[in-house]
């Protein structure tokens, strides 16, 4: 009786310690978050050229009284977790790290990098490549008699939400990684399909991006190279796996 109940204390007190963990470290993404998010509330009017400077040719205004304030907060949000985003990482890792054998640790590891890597190089061609084009797109539809005023707050989440959407889309090769590594995935599976997948790729290009050619392609293109390095990246991982069992 007394060996179950020494046993239930020590999984009780392993529970209670893992939730403390937890809190902590919650408590430390938060703050430093919030931190970042209050440096670069101050630095607002440079972010908000950041967007604006992608289309010089729209007229953005605010029609309500906290409008403009909501946008600086949602920009200043923004760069603060992406600011703060290798210490939410690191914590997330130190949380984890204790309940992962060894293999899987480098794997988690690599994986958190690759993934903030991978995003950022998303939102960076949404920045340079694809939102220039489809906001000229945009800008392009006029009628004479109709003054185009573009709300600010409109504006601003359109462009977020086209950054947000690029960097989870190259999280592909990430995704696939960890699947992979995890024996999730075979390439087999995605040698059957192969095809279907492509599809489904122009498929989604073509619903994100403006009816017009040049976007499609801007966007199925890269979504096809990431589809097949994930592809690449599926069999080095499933070779690795085989040699070591063999060996």
């Amino acid at each position: 009786m007394s060996e179950k109940t020494n046993a239930n204390s020590e999984k009780t007190g392993t529970i209670v310690d893992h939730l403390t963990e937890l809190r902590k470290r919650l408590i430390i993404i938060v703050v430093v978050n919030l931190a970042f998010t209050l440096i670069c509330y101050n630095f607002i009017p440079p972010l908000i050229e950041f967007f604006i400077k992608l289309n010089p040719g729209m007229n953005l205004v605010y029609i309500s009284p906290e409008e403009l304030f909501m946008v600086y907060v949602k920009i200043a949000l923004l760069c603060g977790v992406v600011f703060a985003s290798p210490v939410t990482i690191l914590e997330i890792w130190e949380f984890i790290r204790s309940g992962l054998y060894k293999g899987e640790r480098r794997s988690i590891l690599i994986a958190l990098f690759l993934g903030l890597f991978f995003f950022l190089i998303g939102a960076v061609f949404s920045y340079r490549i694809v939102l220039p084009i489809i906001l000229g797109f945009f800008i392009r539809i006029r009628i004479e008699s109709i003054q185009p005023m573009v709300s600010i707050e409109k504006y601003v989440n359109f462009c977020i939400t086209m950054l947000l959407c690029f960097g989870a889309a190259f999280e592909l090769p990430v995704i696939t990684y960890v699947l992979s590594e995890f024996e999730i995935l075979k390439p087999e599976t995605l040698k059957r399909l192969h095809g279907a997948l492509i599809v489904i790729v122009w498929v989604i290009a073509a619903i994100i991006t403006p009816p017009d050619v040049a976007s499609q392609i801007l966007l199925g293109l890269p979504m096809t190279a990431l589809l097949e390095l994930s592809i690449l990246i599926c069999q080095w991982v499933n070779q690795k796996k085989q040699r070591s069992k063999t060996s």
